[in-house]
């Protein structure tokens, strides 16, 4: 058994034997594991430290932006793909594709481990009250309750894939951000939108829907053929009882058209097809079309507390470079991930046979993907850099990247450095603004 596999089945074996021996194994969120589940301590060789609570709140200059907490940190060492095979053990296959792929664009400065992540005392809290009667059943998630990490104790696969989708992201938030399809010779467009998310689950919308997790509304400002133009989507809690619901603005018909699927491997045709459905926001909806599998826990070098490229200095031209994002942009730490593969299920269809997902440990966030095409082969690759966004306490995503290996082309995401709106979170939602009924007169204002 190779050393990485051997170190994760001994964890979770620890971890099991913890649970077993507690009275009350829920009372290890307050002991050995953080609030949402993570190992607390570092590991032996001292390069990934204990977890001591995260980056404290402090506010920002809305105008300004993020100021890098870490500016100071210095790049230990840089993986090319002269060195990968000094680190493999450490690296997904999708960075070592990378790294021989894109040897001039694609390269990793490695820096100290920072567990940045933290949340607000009161989702903590929710987190260890709803913890004991959270549960599934198949691909049904019952009992949640407001909590956002349902399962912080638990070594099935899907349920850990369900704390990433219900995940904490301030309770709501309003951004603007864009996307970029990125061809092989650097050349692209950016599609620019503003989105409002209230998680109903959460509690914030005011007047709450049954078996609602979120409430989405996208308005696109650009390109100009997309001005004006609106998404709305009702995410369910639970996608077995009621599916997603979605509809659409367009402005050229002036007329809204509920949308008949909108999920799993359907292509957005404004990404240059790079991006699935479900591949949003690192992972979305329904886990039916697979069969998961808890691979283990190890060790990999992950991009993380990406605040030097949530710049609001830098322009796009900046960081969309021909071949990969900007390198000197990115920082990558060494996290402890939970490994998960998704198999396709007989009978079922998907553009990805195969997928496997490395979970960082201390969010529960997708942090890679590594998707194969039906010959086995690896084709697209999915390296999300994250930060704790320290003024609201909400550990996300500072970028998504997806990269296709065989066009040689990558999709940049949920950038917002040229963003003149500035983020708000933690207001409630109103639901006369998520009315598919109210979207022509949102989209004629």
């Amino acid at each position: 058994m190779k050393r990485s596999a051997a170190l994760a089945f001994a964890f979770l074996a620890f971890t099991a034997s913890l649970a077993a021996a507690a009275p009350d194994p829920f009372a290890l969120l307050d002991s050995e594991l953080t609030p949402v589940g993570a190992q607390r301590a570092g590991n032996a060789a001292g390069s990934i430290p204990p977890w001591t609570g995260g980056l404290p709140a402090r506010p920002i200059d809305l105008k300004a932006g993020y100021t890098d907490p870490y500016a100071n940190d210095p790049i230990l060492f840089t993986i090319t793909a002269a060195n990968a095979h000094q680190h493999r053990e450490k690296l997904s296959p999708g960075q070592l594709a990378l790294l021989a792929r894109q040897p001039e664009a694609f390269r990793m400065n490695v820096y100290p481990t920072r567990r940045s992540a933290a949340w607000p005392a009161e989702v903590l809290a929710e987190v260890k009250e709803q913890a004991p009667l959270a549960r599934t059943e198949g691909d049904r998630l019952l009992d949640v309750g407001k909590s956002a990490v349902p399962f912080p104790i638990t070594s099935d696969p899907k349920q850990m894939m369900w704390n990433h989708v219900l995940r904490w992201r301030g309770g709501s938030y309003m951004r603007e951000f864009i996307w970029a399809p990125v061809t092989a010779g650097g050349r692209r467009f950016t599609v620019r939108a503003i989105e409002r998310t209230a998680f109903d689950q959460q509690g914030f919308m005011n007047e709450p829907r049954p078996n609602r997790l979120l409430n989405g509304l996208v308005m696109y400002l650009s390109p100009p053929n997309m001005e004006g133009q609106l998404t709305l989507v009702w995410e369910p809690i639970d996608p077995v009882a009621e599916s997603r619901s979605v509809w659409m603005y367009q402005t050229l018909l002036r007329r809204v058209q509920r949308v008949p699927s909108l999920s799993h491997d359907d292509l957005d045709p404004r990404t240059q097809g790079l991006r699935t459905v479900d591949q949003f926001d690192g992972w979305n909806g329904a886990p039916d079309r697979y069969d998961w599998k808890l691979v283990g826990k190890r060790e990999v070098y992950i991009p993380y507390n990406a605040y030097k490229l949530a710049d609001k200095q830098l322009t796009y031209d900046a960081i969309l470079k021909p071949g990969y994002v900007d390198a000197e942009l990115l920082r990558y730490e060494l996290h402890r991930v939970w490994v998960i593969e998704a198999t396709l299920r007989p009978g079922a269809q998907h553009r990805y046979p195969k997928r496997v997902f490395y979970l960082d440990e201390d969010t529960w966030q997708v942090a890679l993907e590594d998707c194969y095409d039906s010959s086995g082969e690896l084709w697209r690759v999915g390296s999300h850099p994250a930060m704790q966004f320290y003024d609201v306490q909400v550990p996300w995503y500072g970028a998504t990247i997806h990269y296709d290996l065989k066009a040689d082309a990558y999709l940049a995401s949920n950038l917002s450095n040229e963003g003149k709106l500035a983020w708000a979170w933690g207001w409630k939602g109103e639901i006369n603004d998520f009315l598919p009924g109210n979207l022509r007169r949102i989209g004629t204002r």
